[in-house]
């Protein structure tokens, strides 16, 4: 094992590569620049914080890459590799949080880049809360993660509510085509229209403006919005003869027209507006309102600097509660607690480690060394394996550590699954264990979902009498049904409790005794399994 030292060189971290300047090509057919930064399989090449060196492939049908293996062979022999791990990253111990913390940038990502380990306590998965500021005030040329999912709620949101819309204009069409009578009488049949124009005018006045299309609707209420805005008289607007058919104003879904016939047969409408329009009413033709979807920076502004449309503004002190005297003061606290824009912004994430994957990074791969927060010392691996197995505990235990406790049960799948390759992350998001990535979660989703149960096989928990804890088959159906939603597949790995130990062992003849058996659950479907 290496020595200590400061994380990352430039061997060992893939993203120095990221934070050069980004070359931006001239774009063709009138597309705008976009920067483009190194593609995400030279980011994430190494699956974990060590690097390999091993042999080529050996074909023996191609008798060349026995002499490429040979040669790869004797230079290794006579120019050895550098002894890996390179770098030893440091972490601190937080007994609040039960979780390592990794403060250093470089290590944070060289920890996210090898391997996905950890989590930003700032951000949902990569600690990219600084690149979310920094696109805030505008400094961020790139894109962010987040942005891009808000982007893709509120276009998802509007395709919803315009789906919507058209429903609700389906089925008043509907209704008005119910609604029309077909004539049977002599009067009946001389007063039906004898062109197009007429039929629509006469259709017109008699159901209303419902019948317009959306472009006559459209400029309709562009007309009445350019009304509100300036081009009112006395508070009374009214609108131009453009359409045969007699127009309708649509206020949140109300209507109110007026119609007076005129000496050529047209209609007019004349509409009546207070000076101050409000609506404390809403209707399914609503659009949704965008205060929830605006991001602001917490000064009741825009994140391009400008406020923001529809958000909420901070209480006056008077609605507050406060008396008069505290007003100077409240306004003094105020004007002190606002950031200055100015300043730089200073990187406050740090990267977690919950206590599994600090583990495997200690004893597995040897890449971390975890500090005593009172002491400043290291742990070293039996400490701090003795010290993941008492706050696995609630509360957590000094004496009286059984083989089941929850640290033993859920490492055992974790390094399971860790050395079969797959990328493993907390899955309480979705209610399970373990969520198994292919290559990674900026690569594709995860393609499995883990639940770890432990298993009472051994004939000593029989002679005790010890059972697993019993689950229902609602239990075992809601899973499988969220998990069907989402497009996982479920796993549920059984985990082999021995024996309890005599005496003190170390933490690799402990983990050498347990064993993971997989079962994959899926959905039973009359109608696609019938056979």
């Amino acid at each position: 094992m290496a020595d200590t030292s400061d994380p990352v060189p430039a061997t060992s971290n893939q993203h120095e590569a990221s934070s050069t300047p980004m070359k931006v090509t001239p774009s063709s057919k009138g597309k705008p620049n976009r920067p483009k930064g190194p593609p995400l399989h030279q980011i994430y090449t190494l699956p974990a914080p060590i690097r390999t060196f091993p042999l080529p492939t050996f074909y023996p049908s191609n008798p060349v890459s026995f002499f490429h293996v040979a040669y790869t062979w004797v230079s290794q022999l006579i120019s050895p590799p550098p002894a890996e791990p390179a770098v030893i990253h440091r972490g601190t111990w937080s007994p609040e949080t039960r979780s390592v913390q990794v403060k250093d940038p470089r290590s944070i990502r060289a920890l996210w880049e090898q391997g996905f380990f950890g989590k930003g306590n700032y951000s949902r998965s990569e600690p990219n809360w600084l690149k979310r500021e920094h696109a805030k005030k505008g400094e961020h040329k790139g894109h962010v993660a987040e942005d891009h999912t808000a982007k893709r709620r509120q276009e998802r949101k509007m395709m919803k509510w315009d789906r919507a819309r058209k429903e609700q204009e389906a089925i008043q069409r509907t209704r008005l085509q119910e609604a029309w009578v077909a004539p049977v009488g002599p009067k009946e049949l001389l007063a039906l229209p004898n062109s197009e124009r007429e039929r629509k005018l006469a259709y017109s006045n008699a159901f209303g403006d419902d019948v317009l299309s959306p472009h006559q609707h459209a400029s309709n209420g562009e007309k009445v919005e350019s009304a509100v805005n300036g081009n009112e008289t006395n508070g009374v607007v009214a609108t131009a003869e453009e359409h045969p058919a007699s127009t309708a104003l649509q206020v949140n879904g109300h209507s109110s027209q007026t119609t007076t016939p005129t000496e050529n047969g047209k209609s007019r409408k004349t509409v009546r507006f207070s000076p101050k329009v409000e609506s404390t009413t809403f209707h399914l033709s609503d659009p949704p309102t965008l205060r929830s979807t605006i991001q602001t920076n917490g000064n009741g502004h825009a994140i391009n600097g400008g406020p923001a449309d529809g958000a909420p503004q901070s209480p006056q002190p008077t609605e507050l509660g406060l008396p008069e005297p505290l007003l100077e003061n409240f306004h003094i606290e105020k004007a002190s607690s606002e950031p200055k824009s100015e300043s730089a912004i200073v990187d406050r994430e740090v990267l977690q480690l919950c206590p599994e994957e600090t583990f495997y990074l200690v004893f597995a791969l040897g890449v971390l060394t975890v500090l005593d927060p009172v002491t400043g010392k290291p742990f070293t691996p039996s400490d701090l394996f003795t010290l993941c197995r008492q706050v696995s505990y609630v509360p957590p235990r000094k004496t009286d550590l059984q083989p089941d406790d929850p640290f033993l049960i859920n490492y055992a799948a974790y390094h399971h699954f860790r050395s079969l390759g797959w990328v493993t992350r907390p899955g309480i998001k979705f209610g399970v264990d373990w969520m198994l990535y292919h290559r990674g979660p900026v690569f594709s989703h995860a393609e499995f979902a883990v639940i770890v149960l432990p298993a009472y096989s051994d004939p000593w928990w029989k002679a005790e009498g010890r059972e697993p804890p019993r689950r229902s088959w609602h239990w075992l159906h809601t899973i499988s049904r969220v998990q069907s939603t989402a497009l996982k597949t479920l796993v549920l790995a059984y985990v082999e409790i021995p024996p309890p130990f005599k005496g003190q062992l170390a933490a690799a003849d402990i983990l050498q005794r347990y064993k993971v058996r997989e079962f994959i659950v899926k959905r039973w479907l009359s109608n696609r399994n019938r056979d």
